[in-house]
C-alpha cells in the first residue's frame, strides 16, 4: 500500500514539475528540484574525483558507466546501482551522504587504480568521503565515527591534511598500487621510516580538524549549463532511478512500459527484470533494448544457444570493450583461445583489482601460448589478492608461468637459429644450382675443337716475349728470395735468367704439379721451354 501511495503521489505531481539536466564528465544530474543546489553537488563530485586523482597519481579518473543522479523532492535516497547503461542514484535533495561518496570513490578506485590493501583503502575512503566543496575551495578531514578511526586512517588523515606531506601522498599510494611494500613506499614518498611517520601522526591526532585549501577552478554556476527537458523524459529517468529501490520497482516498471517507445524506457524495463534476478531474455528482446551493451550482456546471460550467446556478447564488447563481465562471459564459451584472450585483455584495464579476472586472463593467455602475458596476468592477480593462502597459490602459478615463458623463449631462439642455418643452406644450394645450370648452358653452346688442336694454359699475367728450348742445368739461390736459372740451349750456350720470386713462376707440362726446384746443379737435368722477357724468366714448360 505504501508503494502504491508513493507512486500515485508522484504521478499526481510529476506533470507540474520542471525537469532540468546538467552534466560533466562521468556525471549526469536530472533534477526537478533546486538546480542551483544540483550544480553545487556536481561541483563537489568533480572536486572529489580530482582529489582522488591527485592522491593516487591518476590524472583523469573515469567511470566505466556514467553516474546518473536523479533528484526529486520527497524521494528516499537509494544506493548507487548499475541499472541499464548507467549507474543510477536516487536522491530527495541535492546532497550526498558520506556513504554515497564512499560508494562513488570505491567505484573510481575499482575501475582506475591498482590494488590497495583493505585497511589502507578503508582509511583513504574515510578521509575522502568527508570532502565538501565550495566553488574553488575544498574542505576535508572531518572526524569520522569512532569505529572508522583506525591506525591507517590516523596515518592518512595526518598525511593528507598536512601541507608538508599532501603533495607526496601520490608517490606513496602509487608505489603501493604497483606492488611495493608499505614501508618502502612510505620511504619513497616521504623519505622517512614508517615508525617515525606513525609517531608524528599519533602526536598530531588530538589536533585533527577539517582543513580547507584551494582546488580545481570550478565555478558551478558558471561552468554547468542547465538544459530543460520534457516532463516525460524526466519521468522515465525518475523511474529508472527508482528501480534501485525494491519497493518502487514494480511501479517504475509500469511507468517505463507506458513509455516504451523511448530506448531509455525500453532499457528501464529490461533492467527491472535483471535487478529482480530474472535476466528475462524474452522481456529484454521484446523491448528491443539490444542497442545498449548492458542489455546485450543481459540478453546473452539468459540465452541458452551458444551462437546467439556469443553474438550478443560480441556486439556488447564492440560497443564497450572495457566490460569485464561481458568479456568473462564471452571467454567462458569461446573455443578460440586467442579471441578469448583478446576480449579479456581489452577489458582488463578496469579490473586490475580483481584477482579472479586477472587469473582468467592468465589462463587464456597460457592457452593461446602467450607465456609472457600469462606471467604478467598472474603477477597482477597476486598483487590484487590479500588473503595469504590465495596469494601463495597465485605466486606458485606466477612462477610456473615464468618457467613456461623462459622455455618458450629458449625454444624460439633455437627455432630461429635452425631457421637461420636452413636459410643459409638454402641460399648455398640455390647458388650451386644456378652455377650448374650456367655451366650446362655454357657446355651446350661450346663448339668442339678441331682434332689435334693443342690446348694452351691460360692466364692473365705478364706475357713472355721469347722462348728458349734447352736444359735446366742449375739454379742459383740469391738473397731476398730471388733466384737465377741457367739454361743451356741446343748449341751448348748457357743463358742466365733472373726470377724475382720462384714460387710465382708459371709452370706447365707433364709433372708440373709436383715439380720443385733445388738450389744448385739440377739432377737429373730437365728439358724445358723457358719463356722470358728482358732476361727475366716468366714461364717454364717441362718437356718430355
Amino acid at each position: 500500500m505504501r508503494t502504491i501511495l508513493i507512486l500515485l503521489g508522484w504521478l499526481g505531481c510529476a506533470c507540474a514539475e520542471d525537469w532540468q539536466k546538467i552534466n560533466s564528465g562521468s556525471f549526469e544530474i536530472y533534477s526537478s528540484a533546486d538546480i542551483k543546489a544540483a550544480k553545487v553537488l556536481l561541483g563537489t563530485l568533480e572536486q572529489m574525483r580530482g582529489q582522488l586523482g591527485d592522491l593516487t597519481g591518476i590524472a583523469d579518473m573515469k567511470l566505466a558507466w556514467p553516474l546518473r543522479i536523479v533528484i526529486s523532492k520527497g524521494q528516499r535516497p537509494g544506493k548507487i546501482v548499475l541499472t541499464s547503461n548507467v549507474y543510477s542514484l536516487l536522491l530527495g535533495e541535492a546532497a550526498m551522504t558520506k556513504a554515497h561518496k564512499r560508494e562513488l570513490l570505491l567505484l573510481f578506485l575499482n575501475q582506475n587504480a591498482g590494488p590497495l590493501e583493505p585497511a589502507l583503502e578503508d582509511g583513504l575512503l574515510t578521509v575522502l568521503s568527508s570532502v565538501e566543496a565550495e566553488r574553488v575551495r575544498v574542505t576535508l578531514g572531518a572526524l569520522p565515527v569512532t569505529e572508522k578511526q583506525t591506525a591507517e586512517w590516523v596515518l592518512l588523515e595526518y598525511l593528507i591534511t598536512n601541507d608538508v606531506y599532501r603533495g607526496r601522498v601520490r608517490v606513496f599510494l602509487s608505489n603501493v598500487m604497483k606492488g611495493t611494500d608499505r614501508a618502502t613506499a612510505l620511504r619513497n614518498g616521504f623519505e622517512k621510516e614508517e615508525a617515525e611517520l606513525r609517531k608524528e601522526a599519533e602526536e598530531a591526532r588530538s589536533s585533527f580538524v577539517p582543513v580547507t585549501f584551494s582546488a580545481r577552478p570550478i565555478l558551478p554556476e558558471r561552468d554547468y549549463r542547465a538544459r530543460d527537458i520534457e516532463v516525460e523524459v524526466g519521468r522515465v529517468q525518475l523511474a529508472l532511478a527508482q528501480l534501485t529501490d525494491e519497493n518502487l520497482r514494480d511501479g517504475a516498471r509500469r511507468v517505463c512500459s507506458a513509455k516504451a517507445v523511448d530506448i531509455e524506457a525500453q532499457a528501464c524495463v529490461a533492467a527491472a527484470y535483471a535487478l529482480d534476478g530474472k535476466a528475462d531474455l524474452a522481456a529484454i528482446e521484446a523491448e528491443k533494448a539490444l542497442s545498449l551493451p548492458r542489455m546485450l550482456y543481459l540478453a546473452a546471460v539468459g540465452q541458452p544457444e551458444r551462437l546467439k550467446h556469443q553474438q550478443h556478447l560480441f556486439m556488447a564488447l564492440q560497443l564497450k570493450a572495457q566490460y569485464p563481465e561481458a568479456a568473462l562471459a564471452f571467454a567462458s564459451k569461446e573455443n578460440d583461445p586467442a579471441k578469448a584472450y583478446k576480449a579479456l585483455k581489452e577489458a582488463s584495464g578496469v579490473a586490475l583489482r580483481d584477482p579472479v579476472y586477472q587469473g582468467a586472463l592468465a589462463k587464456w593467455a597460457q592457452a593461446a601460448g602467450l607465456y609472457a602475458e600469462e606471467s604478467k596476468a598472474w603477477a597482477a592477480a597476486e598483487r590484487a589478492a590479500f588473503d595469504p593462502v590465495q596469494r601463495e597459490k597465485l605466486r606458485e602459478l606466477r612462477l610456473g608461468a615464468q618457467d613456461r615463458r623462459y622455455e618458450a623463449e629458449a625454444q624460439a631462439r633455437r627455432e630461429a637459429e635452425e631457421a637461420r642455418v636452413k636459410d643459409i643452406e638454402r641460399v648455398r644450394q640455390e647458388s650451386l644450382r644456378r652455377v650448374r645450370e650456367a655451366e650446362a648452358v655454357a657446355r651446350g653452346q661450346m663448339k668442339p675443337l678441331p682434332e689435334g688442336t693443342k690446348i694452351e694454359t691460360w692466364w692473365e699475367g705478364e706475357q713472355p716475349t721469347g722462348n728458349l728450348v734447352g736444359a735446366l742445368i742449375r739454379v742459383d739461390c740469391m738473397g731476398g728470395g730471388k733466384a737465377r736459372f741457367a739454361v743451356r740451349d741446343g748449341g751448348g750456350k748457357i743463358v742466365l735468367y733472373d726470377v724475382d720470386n720462384p714460387s710465382k713462376l708459371v709452370l706447365s707440362g707433364a709433372g708440373a704439379e709436383t715439380f720443385s726446384f733445388a738450389c744448385g746443379v739440377q739432377k737429373p737435368l730437365r728439358r724445358v721451354k723457358a719463356g722470358y722477357k728482358d732476361k727475366r724468366l716468366l714461364t717454364m714448360e717441362l718437356l718430355p
